[in-house]
C-alpha cells in the first residue's frame, strides 16, 4: 500500500561512524524518528521506517526498498558524521527517477539549514530541529497544497532560491506526543544492542526522555534541542519503560539524556516506579558532575543504576574553563568517590585535543584517567561540529579541518597549536594502554565475565580491539627502537662511526 511518508535512517557502517572501535560500536533504535512517525500516525497519515544500518543494507538495498513503498514523501534523518551518506542516497533516488519531495532532518541540517541544502541540491526541504508537528504539516502541504512558507521551522526550495521559514518554538509539554513507534522498526531484541560497556545484561535499549541542556559546552551543538532542558513527566517515562518491558522483553536501558539526573524529583519517582512494579531492570545515564545529595545516589542503585557517564573532557581546570564546562577538577573527583562508594560504576568521557592542549595537558589527562578512581572511561577526538560554538572559533586555538566528510571522532580533524596528529594520536592511544593493560582492570573484567557469562564473547571481541588500537603504535615504535639500537651495536662492532662513537 501507497505511504504518506516513508523516513529512513540512511545505510552508514559501523566502522564510518566507530573507526578502529566499530567491532564494539553501538546499534541503537532511531528514536527520532520513532518519535515523528508516532506524531504522523496520530495525526492521520500512513508511515513506514526503514532503518538501513540496523539491518546491514546498503544504498542499493536500501533504493530497493524505497521503490517498492512508493511513497508520497520521502523523509531521511541525518547526523554530521551520516550526512555524505544521506546525501549519496538522494542522489541515488533522483537518479532512479523517483520525483516525490525529499526532506532532510536531523542535527547537520538543524545547525546549518540552509549550507546544507546548498552543499546537497537533492534535498528539497529541511526539517529544523524537532520534527514531530512539522513533518505532518509537510504531509498536509503535499496533499492539500498551499504555501511552504506557512510551516514553521523548515528550510526550502523556491526555484533556485533557498528560504527559511519562521522558527518554530520548541516542543514544551513533550508528554503531548504520543509514545515512539517501535513497532516501525525492526525486531528491537535481535537487531539493537548498546556497546558492551553500556549495558549489564541482554536485551537492552536506549531511551531518551529529555531534551536540551542547561549547560554552556562550546564544543556541543545546543541548539538542535534547545538551550532550555524539557522533560517527559515520571509518569510517561515509565510508560516507555512499560512498553519495553512488556512488549520486547527489554531487561537493560541507557538512558541517553544529556543529563538524567537533573531533576531529582522527577527520577526519584520513576525509580519509584520502577520498585513498584518489581522490573528488576539494569541501567545506566549520563550525568553531569553536580553534587548530588547522598539519598539520591541510595535510590538510583536501588531501582536498578549501575553505571554513572560523567562528561569530564579534561583533567586540565585552564582547558575545562575553555570548553565552559563550569566544574572543577576537584567537584568531578568528588563525584566519582561517591558514585563508587554508593556501588554505581563510574564512567568518564574524556576529549583529547581540546583548545589548550600540550603535551603536558595530556600526560596530566591520563594520571587522572588513572588515578581518579573511574571504573571505565572513553575518550575522543575533540571535534567542533556544526551548531557548536567551537566550530566558528576552533582555528582560534589551532588548525581545522572542516571537511565534512572527515567530522568524526576517531580522527584528528583539529589539532592545537604547538601539537601534531601525530602526537594526538599517539596520547590517545596511550590513554587506552594505560587505563585497561593495568592487572585491576584485568582482573575485574575477568569477574565479570564468571558473574555474567553471556558478555565473555563481548568483552573478548572489546578487549581485542582495545589491544589492537593501543598497541599499534607502541609497538611500531619499540620495534625501530629495537632495530635501531641493535643496528647501531652492528656499526660499532664493524667498527663504523655513529654520532654516539664520534
Amino acid at each position: 500500500m501507497k505511504k504518506d511518508l516513508l523516513l529512513i535512517n540512511p545505510p552508514i557502517t559501523l566502522e564510518e561512524r566507530y573507526g578502529s572501535f566499530a567491532s564494539v560500536g553501538s546499534q541503537a533504535p532511531p528514536l527520532g524518528l520513532c518519535y515523528i512517525a508516532a506524531n504522523v500516525r496520530e495525526s492521520g497519515h500512513s508511515v513506514q521506517i526503514i532503518d538501513a544500518p540496523a539491518l546491514n543494507m546498503a544504498i542499493s538495498q536500501t533504493l530497493s526498498e524505497i521503490v517498492k513503498s512508493n511513497a508520497s514523501l520521502i523523509g531521511i534523518s541525518a547526523s554530521t558524521v551520516s550526512i555524505p551518506r544521506a546525501g549519496e542516497l538522494a542522489r541515488a533516488i533522483k537518479k532512479h527517477g523517483i520525483t516525490v519531495p525529499i526532506l532532510i532532518g536531523g542535527p547537520h541540517v538543524s545547525s546549518i539549514p540552509v549550507e546544507t541544502l546548498e552543499e546537497f541540491t537533492e534535498f528539497d526541504i529541511g526539517v529544523i530541529s524537532e520534527g514531530e508537528y512539522s513533518v505532518p504539516e509537510i504531509i498536509a502541504w503535499s496533499k492539500n497544497g498551499g504555501s511552504l512558507q506557512d510551516i514553521p521551522g523548515i528550510v526550502y526550495r523556491e526555484g533556485s532560491r533557498i528560504v527559511l521559514s519562521p522558527s518554530r518554538q520548541n516542543i514544551e509539554n513533550l508528554d503531548a506526543l504520543p509514545l515512539p513507534v517501535w513497532d516501525l522498526i525492526p525486531w528491537l531484541p535481535k537487531y539493537y544492542k548498546p556497546s558492551p560497556h553500556s549495558y549489564r545484561r541482554l536485551p537492552s535499549s536506549t531511551l531518551v526522555t529529555s531534551r536540551g541542556c542547561n549547560g554552556t559546552c562550546t564544543f556541543c551543538a545546543r541548539p538542535f534541542m534547545g538551550e532550555k532542558y524539557r522533560s517527559h513527566s515520571a509518569e510517561y517515562t515509565l510508560a516507555m519503560i512499560d512498553r519495553l518491558v512488556k512488549d520486547y522483553g527489554i531487561r537493560d536501558i541507557m538512558f541517553y539524556d544529556d543529563n538524567f539526573l537533573l531533576d531529582r524529583k522527577r527520577v526519584t519517582e520513576i525509580c519509584e516506579g520502577i520498585l513498584k512494579r518489581n522490573y528488576k531492570l539494569s541501567w545506566s545515564c549520563l550525568a553531569r558532575t553536580d553534587v548530588m545529595p547522598e539519598d539520591f545516589f541510595k535510590i538510583i542503585q536501588r531501582a536498578g543504576c549501575w553505571q554513572i557517564a560523567y562528561g569530564i573532557e579534561s583533567a586540565d581546570q585552564k582547558i575545562l574553563d575553555n570548553l565552559k564546562k563550569r566544574t572543577t577538577i576537584e567537584k568531578i573527583t568528588e563525584m566519582i568517590r561517591r558514585t563508587n562508594e554508593a556501588g554505581i560504576h563510574s564512567r568518564g568521557y574524556f576529549m583529547i585535543g581540546c583548545p589548550g592542549e600540550t603535551l603536558e595537558t595530556i600526560e596530566r589527562t591520563t594520571h587522572f584517567i588513572i588515578t581518579s578512581g573511574l571504573k571505565d572511561f572513553h575518550v575522543t577526538f575533540c571535534t567542533p561540529m556544526p551548531g557548536a560554538e567551537l566550530f566558528g572559533t576552533a582555528e582560534q586555538f589551532g588548525q581545522f579541518d572542516r571537511d565534512w566528510k572527515k567530522l568524526g571522532f576517531w580522527e584528528p580533524v583539529f589539532i592545537p597549536k604547538d601539537l601534531t596528529k601525530q602526537e594526538l594520536i599517539d596520547g590517545h592511544r596511550r590513554m587506552y594502554r594505560k587505563f585497561y593493560l593495568r592487572p585491576s582492570i584485568i582482573l575485574r573484567y575477568l569477574v565479570n565475565c564468571i558473574k555474567h557469562p553471556h558478555t565473555i564473547s563481548n568483552y573478548a571481541i572489546a578487549a581485542f580491539s582495545v589491544l589492537t588500537y593501543s598497541m599499534n603504535g607502541y609497538l611500531k615504535k619499540a620495534r625501530g627502537s629495537l632495530f635501531g639500537r641493535s643496528h647501531k651495536r652492528h656499526l660499532v662492532t664493524t667498527g663504523v662511526k655513529t654520532d654516539k662513537t664520534r
